[in-house]
């Protein structure tokens, strides 16, 4: 019991004693720390660079290619099976060349026999001569002959109708594919003659047609080539006064107008392309407005913040938003005359 005792007493005094010098058995409580710092990293743009360039205000029209002077070289009395075709696309030809002809092989035997029968009544008619036969026999023989003569000149009429020639020069545009032997109906075009230094274009723009004045300039473009060209003929006849350059008027204010037309017709200037370009197509090119050498940027970099036109750049490392003034727009470019300087770097986004 004392024992007991004696050990219950040291127990008690050991937790006085911890208690004492502030000891726990209980896990030490962990060291709080500091937020970590967030950073917010740079932005990045992707700009372009403003630069000094041209830009055009122009209207695109496409027309096929034609000649203005054209020729269908046809068969019109008859038709027939075709002997042979002369002339091939792109030869040039003169006036009275033979184009083609018939197959004339019944017609040429025909001739041949009445040839022989026209020599024997000549033949008769100097026999007739010789023996002193009355003036009847010999008229009567005379007659037979110039009857003859006329149904010779009938069938030579019809051998010269299976000849087809051409009735102007220029250069052949179209030959039909045809053998020997092949039938071609009265009026069916065998070749095309055309005119090559008489070449224009027929277009109906949908955009601007006022501005398709008689005389003035305008590209053509064909096959990547550029030629000069001018119009000639348009639907309202109204003229281009090349010192104004806007629409011709008298002294009274008024219209001067030229020849109308259906349609807008645009011809070839000097340089023409070659024949085989007619009735394929080709695009025109009006010019109405142009700038050279100015700062030039996509139009959708242009925005509207309270109704005023800005573009943001990117400057001394920020975006920065500066007002513009617009020039001439022409499709997705527009033309900026103040605002920005050549070399500015303009934000996409």
């Amino acid at each position: 019991m004392k024992i007991s005792r004696i050990i219950s007493l040291s127990l008690a005094l050991l937790l006085a004693l911890t208690s004492l010098s502030g000891c726990y058995f209980l896990p030490e409580e962990e060291e709080l720390l500091e937020a970590p710092v967030v950073k917010a990293s740079e932005v990045s743009y992707t700009t372009t660079t403003a630069t000094l360039k041209d830009i055009t205000r122009q209207v695109l029209t496409p027309g096929t290619i034609a000649s203005g002077t054209e020729y269908n070289a046809r068969f019109t009395e008859r038709g027939g099976n075709i002997k042979a075709v002369y002339v091939t696309a792109g030869q040039m030809v003169e006036v009275g060349d033979l184009i083609a002809e018939f197959d004339t092989y019944e017609l040429d035997q025909e001739i041949a026999i009445k040839e022989m029968e026209m020599e024997r009544e000549k033949l008769e008619l100097e026999i007739a001569i010789e023996k002193h036969e009355s003036e009847n026999v010999k008229a009567k023989e005379q007659l037979d002959i110039d009857l003859m003569q006329l149904d010779l000149d009938k069938l030579y009429a019809e051998k010269e109708g299976a000849k087809l020639y051409t009735d102007v020069g220029g250069t052949v545009s179209y030959v039909k594919t045809c053998s020997p032997g092949d039938w071609v109906n009265p009026g069916e075009t065998v070749a095309t003659v055309i005119d090559i230094t008489d070449l224009y274009i027929k277009i109906d723009p949908n955009n601007d047609v006022g501005e398709f004045l008689i005389g003035r300039p305008i590209t053509i473009r064909y096959n990547g080539e550029y030629f000069d060209g001018t119009i000639v003929r348009n639907k309202s006849g109204r003229q281009w006064d090349e010192t104004t350059e806007s629409a011709k008027v008298d002294s009274a204010g008024e219209d001067v107008l030229g020849e109308q037309s259906e349609d807008i017709i645009v011809k070839f200037n000097d340089i023409i392309p070659e024949s085989s370009a007619v009735g394929n197509i080709a695009d025109t090119l009006l010019i109405l407005d142009k700038r050279e050498n100015v700062i030039v940027i996509s139009a959708n970099l242009v925005k509207k913040v309270n109704g005023v036109d800005v573009v943001y750049v990117f400057k001394d490392n920020e975006r920065v938003q500066v007002t513009v003034t617009k020039g001439l727009q022409s499709g997705s470019l527009v033309e900026i005359t103040s605002g920005l300087e050549p070399g500015d770097e303009v934000i996409i986004r």
